[in-house]
């Protein structure tokens, strides 16, 4: 057993505690264990349970516990504590009802599971159904800026309300009873307040005349004191009235809680104050430490609590000491839900980008969630605790009054932080929304099945469908570089990106001005006289894209008075494998066969050994006035060998690197190219200068960020009608737009759950931060499908006044996708399907679990290279222990994984991937 170490009589209660679980466990035939400054005393049912009794002290005291003189020895000198045992004593009750001190909440039994505990032991409180809304501010050492985030919460309470044009009443309470600081703050102001924190836990404790009467002579004293501001009124009730008063304090927070029945009464008490004064917000300023002062308002559920730390370790070890007893007695997730209760906020403050870029940081924000209650669900960016973070700022170092805090606090982080609580907190239908009719539920159903058959539609581009571009970066990037010349640039992008799309729309322009027009049409419009010509296209294509093809390729045809046989793509598919095989041709050998091509397919024919061939074809484009951009597409289609064919890898090198170089050093080239390649056939084919090849096109790399993501999403909604989106406000899109599609958070508005926009975007991307545009349209694709085949699975009655796709549609998307992700992975790697098809299939469920080691899955260096590559695994090298290698959720699923466990680092390492605000 381990060492025990009994000073006093203390440690020896301490362990009676812990076994006992603070009263509530006793062994068979003990009816009750009293321990004492100067004994120990122990009840027996009956004779007969002395040697129980005996023996459970050997069991944990060890050699301490001397049984023949029936004491325990201390350690101090030869100091022991008397056992006397009294036999036929009545069991005591060990139903006791937890009361919200430290003391007790540290000996709950850890074996017990959560809803146990608050169904049995602690017996939550009511919930408030009635306003004021209370907001408490605790941290657990001084100094990391608790009482400066309450003043920024009040602040952008005010703020909010004279934005919307609302009355609000708010009570600040000092409730610092060792070290006041608003107190001190509010000494500045002209009217002081007449009565004090203090006075008010002493008359309501003891009062000499009814509670209701005391509550309402308290609120008349407190609104002697107001501060106006537009519509708003603030009061605030310090501390203390004199310094005096804090030297002597009979009656604490925690004196309210002692008696039986009354473990929420500090709660009770605050929020009786608020509804005498009217308030809609109480905001509380906490003692640090672990103090019983604060611990009644710490451990109610019915207050939202933020818990202010910086990432000094005192700080963070105090704060993850607080969260892990704040667990223990956290109500169920469905009653936070349904916003009955509130799980606690933290706010770690004074950070600078130095601090963020350390390894404390990371350990910081993983410590917070990992001792905090985990969901249920295996969905690894479902979380119950919310972290907000806010910088340093020099000029709050020192703030001494109201006015002072104010306007130090108007550009800092902390003030942003706050203005987007207030927001949530005072939310404001628009007037449109107002006065507009509820929507019958069979009517938002037909918007779901909408969106449905359009996500259907446009998941796959080879159909061709939907006749507007949506404008993303590399478009506008293309647009702005080559409004004078022609481009001669490669677009790379994984299997899934919007390649085929774009190619697809690209030819539906037609002519390259029409491109340039749609993307800046408010720049003079150019004149139709450059024709898109797309050359190769990927053989998936479906009839309406390939009839949108030929109709670009016969636009070019007229120009060229019909001379120009018609291009068939399946023989130039053909003629490049037929190369292939037949011939060993050499780079520029190939450069010169793609550059003949291109000729012949506008009607050009020179003989390719001419070294001047390329200044020819432009001289007789210039002659006919003509310009013209070729497009390539499918290139995976005529390189299915490219990882072992050595001819394949030289063909395609010449076309992506050799060609677009020779265009280029054209004098006024009438000649332009566009090369849509998919990513994995860089590393085959450009061995040497890779990063550099990639960064020479990087302006029009196929990725996706947050932004194109949200823009993405609303142009799908518009192009379904649904939500009300117009294509007019995509380039001004608000964050607010969305919300009519999957709300602002999974669950309800005010809840503690994920942003659902970054939810989503974290839940597709990889720890490369890639997204690909096909991954988005089949989520939404899939939460519609769900959304209308279990409609009540999900409850859609419920959310459909808010939302089109209910929370659990949106949770439950991941899934297919992740299980489509793996298939299409496969298919675009023979090296990734070899290892889900053969290695993986030889371990359990329960062995395909992260974090894990390379070793677990005899993992060979050039696999786990592959999958890095690929975004499939992570290895968060900041870890020591060998099992560091993590997995998105976009792969995660699909491949079967389990990610119990690993769910506070996985958060800490997107938020370092993506970026802050993410989760």
């Amino acid at each position: 057993m381990k060492s025990l170490r009994l000073l006093t009589w203390l440690d020896v209660r301490r362990i009676i505690r812990h076994q006992t679980k603070y009263g509530r466990k006793f062994p068979d035939g003990v009816a009750r264990i009293r321990c004492f400054s100067d004994g120990l005393e122990i009840g027996l049912i009956n004779e007969k349970a002395k040697n129980i009794a005996t023996n459970t002290l050997k069991e944990w005291f060890g050699d301490w516990y001397q049984e023949e003189e029936s004491v325990i020895q201390l350690d101090l000198g030869d100091a022991i504590l008397p056992v006397e045992f009294i036999p036929d004593e009545e069991p005591c009750t060990t139903d006791i009802s937890l009361r919200p001190f430290w003391e007790e909440v540290a000996y709950l039994d850890g074996d017990l599971n959560i809803e146990t505990v608050v169904t049995k032991l602690v017996k939550l409180p009511e919930p408030y159904v009635e306003k004021p809304s209370l907001i408490a501010f605790y941290s657990f050492k001084g100094g990391v800026g608790r009482t400066l985030c309450l003043a920024a919460h009040l602040f952008a309470l005010l703020d909010r309300a004279k934005e919307i044009d609302k009355a609000i009443t708010i009570l600040v309470i000092d409730a610092d009873l060792e070290a006041p600081g608003l107190t001190y703050w509010n000494r500045f102001e002209k009217q002081q307040p007449t009565v004090s924190f203090i006075d008010f836990l002493e008359a309501y404790h003891y009062s000499p005349i009814g509670r209701e009467e005391t509550l309402s002579w308290f609120a008349k004293e407190v609104e002697k004191s107001p501060k106006n501001e537009g519509k708003a009124t603030v009061y605030f009730l310090p501390a203390c009235l004199e310094d005096n008063q804090l030297l002597d304090t009979p009656i604490l927070p925690e004196q309210l809680i002692s008696s039986p029945g009354s473990a929420w009464e500090c709660g009770n008490a605050i929020h009786s104050l608020g509804q005498a004064v009217g308030a809609d917000y109480v905001l509380i300023d906490l003692r640090a430490g672990l103090s019983e002062i604060s611990s009644p308002i710490i451990f109610d559920p019915r207050i939202q609590r933020f818990l202010v730390s910086t990432i000094n370790d005192q700080s963070v070890r105090g704060i993850s000491l607080v969260l892990k007893q704040v667990a223990q007695i956290a109500p169920s997730k469905a009653k936070v839900d349904d916003e009955s209760y509130y799980d606690p906020s933290v706010i770690v403050s004074m950070l600078t980008p130095e601090l963020k870029s350390l390894p404390v940081f990371e350990d910081a924000l993983s410590r917070f969630q990992s001792v905090y209650v985990q969901p249920e669900e295996d969905n690894l960016y479902a979380t119950r605790l919310e972290i907000k973070e806010t910088f340093f700022a020099q000029d709050l170092l020192y703030v001494n009054n109201w006015e002072d805090a104010r306007f130090k606090l108007s550009q800092t982080t902390v003030m942003q932080v706050a203005h987007g609580w207030a927001e949530e907190q005072l939310q404001i239908a628009t007037t449109q929304e107002l006065l507009s009719k509820p929507i019958e539920k069979h009517e938002r159903l037909t918007d779901v099945r909408r969106l449905r058959e359009l996500c259907q539609q446009y998941e796959y581009a080879e159909q061709g469908r939907g006749e507007d571009l949506l404008v993303t970066e590399p478009l506008k990037n293309l647009a702005s570089s080559f409004r004078e010349e022609l481009p001669h640039i490669v677009s790379i992008g994984a299997k899934g990106s919007g390649k085929t799309f774009n190619y697809i729309q690209l030819s539906r322009f037609k002519y390259w001005e029409n491109f340039l027009n749609r993307i800046d049409n408010k720049a003079p419009q150019f004149i139709q006289q450059t024709h898109i010509f797309p050359l190769l296209e990927s053989s998936n294509v479906q009839d309406n894209a390939k009839t949108i093809i030929n109709e670009a390729r016969n636009e070019a045809r007229l120009a060229f008075n019909n001379s120009v046989s018609e291009f068939l793509a399946s023989e130039f598919r053909d003629k490049i494998k037929r190369a292939i095989v037949s011939e060993s041709w050499s780079e520029p050998e190939w450069t010169e066969f793609w550059i003949s091509e291109m000729s012949k397919a506008v009607g050009i024919n020179i003989e390719a050994e001419s070294p001047t061939i390329l200044g020819i074809i432009n001289r007789k484009l210039k002659e006919q006035g003509l310009r013209i951009v070729f497009l390539f597409d499918g290139l995976e289609d005529v390189f299915p060998n490219i990882a072992s064919s050595k001819q394949e890898k030289i063909a395609l090198k010449a076309l992506i690197d050799d060609l677009p170089k020779k265009l280029s050093e054209v004098r006024q080239s009438h000649l332009g190219v566009i090369i849509f390649l998919r990513r994995d056939f860089l590393r085959f084919t450009i061995t040497q200068n890779l990063k550099q090849f990639e960064n020479l096109y990087r302006s029009y790399d196929l990725s996706w960020d947050k932004d194109s993501f949200l823009r993405l999403v609303f142009w799908l909604c518009s192009e379904s009608k649904v939500i009300g989106a117009e294509k007019g406000n995509i380039d001004s899109l608000g964050k607010e737009e969305l919300e009519k599609l999957w709300g602002k958070r999974l669950g309800s508005d005010n809840a503690k759950e994920a942003y659902t926009a970054s939810w989503v975007f974290a839940a597709l991307t990889d720890f490369n931060g890639r997204l690909q545009a096909r991954d988005i349209v089949r989520f939404l694709y899939h939460a519609a499908e769900i959304t209308v085949n279990r409609s009540k699975e999900v409850q859609f009655e419920k959310w459909s006044s808010s939302r089109l796709l209910p929370p659990e549609a949106i949770r439950r998307a991941l899934k297919p996708c992740s299980e489509k992700k793996v298939e299409e992975a496969k298919e675009e790697y023979p090296e990734f399907k070899a290892w889900v098809d053969d290695i993986l299939p030889k371990y359990t469920p329960e062995e395909r679990k992260i974090p894990f080691a390379v070793e677990q899955f005899n993992m060979e260096q050039q696999t786990v290279r592959m999958l890095e590559e690929m975004g499939v695994i992570y290895e968060d090298k900041e870890k020591q222990e060998e099992a560091r290698f993590y997995m998105p959720e976009i792969f995660r699923e699909g491949l079967g994984f389990s990610g119990k466990g690993a769910r506070p680092r996985i958060l800490v390492l997107k938020r370092k991937v993506l970026g802050n605000g993410i989760l």
